[in-house]
């Protein structure tokens, strides 16, 4: 399933991308993209900054998975035919665990933030 339809800018800290919600998405239902949908955004935007970073270091990818998420808030659900702008700002780097704050908006309407915890395994985890 893809969630993100563009890295738009990358830095080791903070990742912007881009997703138009399509009616044919996996998590979309009755007009609207559910919490599940808003959540892998989040994690997608994570791991193809991450992706393009170690490729831009020569490096392969890592790979990783999320842990957890909290302190997620959403205040309305994207609509179908919406594009959503998703941030995603490394707060804390700790060997195998990497702390992420995400925040989607549409226009300038934050829709939803979050913190994910996601745990990189193999030689990646120490950057």
């Amino acid at each position: 399933m893809v969630m993100v339809h563009e890295l738009v800018s990358a830095t080791p800290d903070e990742l912007l991308s881009r997703f138009d919600v399509l009616a044919n998405d996996v998590f979309a239902e009755d007009g609207v993209l559910l919490e599940g949908g808003v959540i892998e955004n989040v994690a997608q935007t994570a791991a193809l900054g991450m992706g393009y970073s170690a490729a831009m270091e020569g490096a392969p990818p890592p790979v990783g998975f999320i842990g957890a998420v909290s302190k997620l808030t959403i205040d309305r659900l994207p609509r179908i035919g919406e594009t959503l702008h998703t941030t995603v700002r490394v707060t804390h780097r700790l060997e195998q665990v990497q702390v992420l704050h995400g925040a989607v908006r549409v226009g300038d309407e934050q829709l939803a933030e979050m913190e994910m915890k996601v745990f990189l395994v193999g030689d990646a985890a120490v950057s």
